[in-house]
């Protein structure tokens, strides 16, 4: 049973008020558990004598009691951190029911709470960017929160911070059929997507493209066509946290 809790032992027969019992652990006879039935609270074997008006007693096998204390998650880890979500991980505990997060805004007095969860994870949403949290977890023996553990250590976090749009947009090196598209790098920025089409095409039309570098060399133009491009900064390669794109640059 669950720390806390209690568990009552008694006989699978019946039980004469002409008898006498008595209720003994590792120790020897336990003082005053004199009845048919026994309550404990405590970790044990535990077995009954139980004599009748003959005075033949008879002494049963003894049945093992463990109280249980769940222990305090550990292994946590913070992951798949984003701009307004993060995951938070933690190692399975032994006889845990379920599990209690705590979270709040590092800085803050007043904690926010994810109950009874199960697994080893949860996701986060609606985080806001740029902003450092901290949480803690704890385990629970029984449904409920009458027997926990204490809360973890405390574990911090930091959103992403929203990608920054590329500036100084120009295209360079134009000829008949090639031109090259220059920006200026964005700092933290994984790669770039850029997007090109002829101004005359509709909005459907663009070709996007994904770069490691802030340089796009375009080939295969149209000699005489007019052609305009965007460009948008990619914080994150799985295209998470991407900037909003620069304004059209005709060419």
């Amino acid at each position: 049973v669950c720390s806390g809790s209690s568990v009552t032992l008694q006989m699978t027969t019946w039980a004469s008020s002409s008898y006498t019992y008595q209720w003994s652990n590792a120790s020897g006879a336990i003082s005053g558990a004199t009845a048919a039935t026994y309550t404990t609270s405590v970790s044990g074997t535990y077995s009954l004598t139980v004599t009748p008006a003959n005075g033949c007693a008879v002494t049963s096998s003894s049945s093992a009691v463990t109280i249980i204390n769940v222990a305090v998650p550990s292994s946590l880890s913070t992951s798949n951190i984003q701009l307004t979500k993060a995951t938070f991980n933690w190692g399975s505990v032994s006889n845990a029911d379920h599990y209690d997060i705590r979270w709040r805004v590092q800085g803050t007095t007043t904690w926010n709470s994810m109950n009874t969860l199960y697994g080893t994870s949860v996701t986060k949403t609606g985080l806001t960017p740029s902003t450092t949290y901290e949480w803690e977890i704890r385990s629970a023996c029984s449904p409920g929160s009458t027997s926990v553990s204490g809360w973890s250590a405390t574990q911090t976090f930091t959103t992403s911070s929203p990608c920054t749009a590329p500036t100084s947009p120009v295209t360079t090196g134009i000829t008949p059929t090639t031109a090259t598209l220059d920006w200026n790098a964005v700092s933290g920025a994984w790669g770039y997507k850029v997007r090109y089409k002829k101004t005359s095409q509709p909005y459907s039309a663009w070709t996007y493209v994904t770069v490691t570098d802030n340089s796009y060399d375009l080939t295969a133009l149209v000699s005489g066509m007019a052609y305009h491009w965007q460009v948008a900064s990619m914080c994150s390669a799985d295209g998470t946290n991407n900037s909003a794109y620069t304004a059209k640059t005709p060419f």
